[in-house]
């Protein structure tokens, strides 16, 4: 039976995801976004999008409601919640409620009682990758009632979609982990750059940087995390340096002055001396040392 999938919210989500899913050969889909709606400053972009992407744009959330089997809202995370209780609200076709955002495990928990109370299985959607770069077949790590029946409906269409541990909550929390490294790199890299143009090495860093870190990441990772415990004070000072400098050309050092914060705190464990300077071999070791002292 064809299915009509809805979004609520069309923003980047819903382009990519449904640009990707009508070259696949899925069938119809449906979205409604309040911007749209409204006639605001991105009525155009959204609008233009949905023609490209061949998707319907309805005038309300109860139209789109009335339309969708499964409904796949994909707003940002402080409007998630409230829209969420907003559809349960309407008399709906759907059958299968789907959440993309990044909003908390705990407000994932409500939405998925809010739609087991009107009969409907909810799924947890996280994804782990750029929606430019994959477009709809994004990795995505999904969760409760509903995340098997999601992934076994969109699966034949090119999305991959991979079963978390655990109820509605379990796949955003991973998400929300990830999101510490991915935002933080990317605030790290703008103000590295800022620093970097402003000394005139902008290419050379680009291309040292692209040098070092062109290693698997797990080696990376290892190597990084482990060596905190022993190098946290030297580099705080040298970061401090940096700092200074950074100020001189005019730069405010936010993320470098985080990076101190996080370096001092390693750096008072006193694992330096205990370990003889030494960084331990693998990340279990590093965990135990953690949880000796108190560190998480």
């Amino acid at each position: 039976m064809a299915v009509t999938l809805g979004f609520l919210g069309f923003g980047e989500v819903g382009y990519y995801m449904s640009k990707g899913l009508k070259h696949a050969g899925f069938g119809r889909i449906v979205a409604f976004d309040k911007a749209a709606a409204d006639g605001g400053p991105f009525a155009r972009t959204i609008g233009s999008r949905a023609e490209e992407a061949g998707v319907e744009l309805v005038s309300s959330l109860q139209d789109m409601l009335g339309l969708a089997e499964v409904v796949v809202s994909a707003l940002p995370a402080k409007y998630s919640l409230s829209a969420a209780r907003e559809a349960a609200g309407y008399t709906t076709a759907a059958r299968l409620f789907v959440d993309v955002s990044t909003a908390k495990p705990s407000e994932k928990r409500e939405m998925e009682q809010l739609f087991a109370e009107k009969g409907i299985l909810f799924a947890d959607g996280a994804m782990l990758g750029p929606l430019p770069t994959y477009g709809h077949t994004v990795p995505i790590l999904a969760s409760g009632s509903g995340a098997s029946q999601w992934a076994e409906m969109m699966t034949p269409f090119g999305m991959k979609i991979d079963l978390a541990e655990g109820p509605a909550g379990a796949a955003s929390s991973v998400k929300l982990v990830r999101s510490v490294f991915m935002k933080g790199l990317e605030a790290l890299l703008v103000e590295t750059f800022l620093f970097a143009k402003k000394s005139g090495a902008e290419e050379i860093v680009l291309e040292s940087l692209a040098e070092t870190l062109n290693v698997p990441f797990q080696n990376t990772a290892r190597r990084m995390i482990a060596a905190d415990l022993v190098h946290a004070e030297r580099r705080a000072f040298e970061v401090g340096e940096s700092v200074e400098l950074m100020k001189d050309l005019g730069i405010e050092p936010i993320m470098a002055e985080a990076v101190i914060r996080r370096l001092k705190k390693s750096a008072a464990l006193g694992t330096r001396e205990e370990l003889g300077g030494v960084p331990p071999k693998t990340l279990p070791e590093v965990y135990e040392i953690w949880r000796t002292k108190g560190h998480c």
